[in-house]
């Protein structure tokens, strides 16, 4: 048994040594799934930005094709200005040949610009999708936020009344130990004024015991008888042996 009990002492301070574990404030699936929401929108909007600044960097460079191959076609016509002009004045075969050469160029950038500025409105229309996703994308990024600030309130008042029950209940608790305690201690009190009363009655009754043999023992013992004074008569008549005379009275 003894052995049982040191074991268990020992297991006592062992678990007191120990430091108790944190726990963590569980979050409400309400309240996580809300947040999750947010981050999730937070990712649309993240790509749909990204999809943004893809297509400006992409018009920004169909921007500088077209303009590259609009030089390109207004050099070709100022050639083929110049070309007519020179064959105007020869009137030669080989001049006519450079002037349908230079207008046939001045065709083909014509059509490549054309195709150029096309791909440039694609781009423009992409760009403006992307910024009509961003837009519709932040708003129900603000929705998420504005249901996750309200979830988050919702449960903030919800664990404040939760707290505020349970230090009613604590208080109320801690009263009624104090009364318990008060209680007990007035007990207490009482039980120890009794006791001393009741050893003060004890050591009276011991004390009285203890005065009572003498008492018993001055009782007992025979009190000593006065010797009658015996007159002159009385005396004699003792020693005669008959009774003494009476006095005569006065008539």
């Amino acid at each position: 048994m003894a052995r049982v009990a040191k074991k268990k002492a020992v297991r006592k301070k062992a678990a007191a040594r120990k430091t108790p574990a944190v726990k963590k404030v569980a979050v409400p699936k309400s309240v996580s799934n809300a947040e999750a929401k947010v981050k999730l929108q937070q990712k649309v909007l993240d790509q749909a930005a990204k999809k943004v600044d893809q297509a400006t960097t992409k018009l920004a460079q169909q921007r500088k094709k077209v303009d590259a191959e609009n030089a390109k076609l207004v050099k070709a016509r100022a050639d083929l200005k110049t070309k007519r002009e020179k064959a105007r004045k020869s009137n030669a075969a080989a001049a006519k040949r450079t002037v349908e050469a230079a207008r046939a160029k001045v065709n083909t950038l014509r059509l490549k610009v054309k195709e150029l500025r096309d791909q440039m409105k694609l781009v423009r229309g992409e760009l403006a999708a992307a910024k009509k996703l961003v837009t519709r994308e932040r708003k129900k990024l603000r929705t998420a936020e504005r249901n996750y600030a309200t979830k988050v309130r919702a449960q903030a008042a919800k664990d404040a009344k939760k707290e505020k029950a349970a230090q009613k209940k604590a208080a109320a608790k801690a009263k009624a130990a104090a009364k318990k305690a008060a209680a007990k201690a007035k007990a207490a009190a009482k039980k120890a004024a009794a006791k001393a009363k009741k050893q003060a009655r004890k050591a009276k009754t011991k004390v009285k015991k203890a005065a009572a043999p003498r008492k018993t023992a001055a009782r007992k013992t025979p009190a000593r008888k006065k010797a009658a004074r015996k007159t002159p008569a009385r005396k004699k008549a003792a020693r005669r042996g008959r009774p003494p005379k009476a006095k005569a009275t006065a008539g």
